[in-house]
Formats: C-alpha cells, structure tokens, sequence
C-alpha cells in the first residue's frame, strides 16, 4: 500500500483536535468548574479539580504517544516504501512487530530508534534539534508524570520524584505530591493557565506542528 498525504493529514489532524479538546477541559473543568449548591454554584473541591486534571493529561499523553508511533511509522514507510505492516517490523521485531514495543513518548527512546534506522537523516533522527532543546527535556519531564499516573509502583514514583527540582515545586512541597496538584499548581508564579498542564500540552503540540512542517509526502 502507497504511502499517501491523506494518512498523515489525518494523523496531523486527529492529534491536533484531542490536544484542543484536552485544553478546553482543562478550562471548562479544572479552571472554572463548578458544582451546584442550592441555588448557586460553587467551584469545584481542589481534590476534583485534580483528579479530573489526572485524567485529561493522561488522555492527551496516550494520544500522543500513539501520533509518535504512527509518524514513526510514516517515517518508515516514506524511507523503505513498504506498507503498514511491513512498517511495523522494521521498527519493531522482525516475528512480532510492534508487539510489547514501548516508549514511544519517551523522546531519547524515539530518537535513538531513528537513528538506528536512518542514521541521523529525517525527523525523529533529528528529533531534538527540530523541536528544541527546551520542548525535548518538557516532553522527558511530561512522559515520566504520564507514567505516575500510569503506575504506583515504586520505579514510576522514584523517576516521578527526581524531575520535581526541575519542575520548579519547592521542596517543602515534593513528599508525596499528586500528579493532578503538580499539574494545576505548578510553578506557582505562572498564570493558571501556563502552569505543568499547559506546558504539556504545547510541547505536544509542538512535535506535531514540527513533524507536519518537515515531513513530506
């Protein structure tokens, strides 16, 4: 099966609306949500408001690791002029393909595989560069709190713990902060609407920009 424009259009398009649509329920939930109380409203409980921040960022982050593997895959395909399939065990496993093939979101995981591949030719070999130094160490830092919310084990809280510094939470404040307060809360001299969340989610938004600016059909 050819390679066409249209897989990668939809791909742009697809990640593109789940980003917006993950940041017009940040605003409509976590930022101005409110519940009924008798007559009025009343804003939401801090505790909902981040478990609800929780669950949208997880969300958007596994559709963003989907679009990595995908435009990887593009990549592939455009590269090697072979189908999906085909696709999949180049950049998998030659039996299983992309059978238990993690990482995707992890950016120096999806660089060092392009880079296996196509040396440092193409958009993910160049990875770092093309989207930033900056949105490259945003998107380490939003796959390790995507993974705390993914898993309780002590690995996922341990790498959680350790970007805290970096993620500019004081010290006072680290010991067993939730994923959904990091995200609403920090770094507390931003706007509400520039803080780990959005940050994010601009990073996201970013690679896909990027990758449909550089690569072509």
């Amino acid at each position: 099966m050819a390679m066409t424009k249209g897989v990668k259009d939809a791909l742009v398009r697809n990640t593109t609306n789940a980003i917006a649509r993950a940041h017009d329920l940040h605003e409509r939930i976590c930022i101005k949500g409110a519940t009924q109380n008798g007559d009025g409203f009343s804003r939401l409980l801090n505790v909902d408001r981040r478990d609800a921040a929780s669950f949208i960022f997880f969300e958007v982050a596994a559709q963003y690791e989907y679009f990595c593997c995908e435009a990887f895959k593009i990549e592939v395909r455009t590269k090697f002029d072979v189908g999906p399939a085909k696709a999949e065990n180049i950049m998998g496993s030659s039996d299983n393909g992309l059978d238990r093939v993690m990482g995707w979101a992890a950016p120096d995981v999806v660089q060092n595989r392009a880079r296996n591949l196509f040396g440092k030719q193409g958009f993910f070999a160049r990875f770092e560069i093309l989207v930033t130094k900056r949105t490259y160490d945003t998107l380490s830092h939003a796959h390790k709190v995507r993974n705390r919310v993914a898993h309780s084990g002590p690995k996922a809280a341990s790498k959680y713990n350790t970007i805290l510094a970096q993620l500019k939470v004081p010290t006072a404040s680290r010991k067993g902060l939730s994923v959904g307060r990091l995200l609403l809360d920090y770094p507390e001299q931003s706007p509400v609407d520039e803080r780990w969340f959005s940050r994010f989610l601009l990073a996201y938004g970013r690679v896909v920009d990027e990758f449909d600016r550089h690569v072509a059909i």
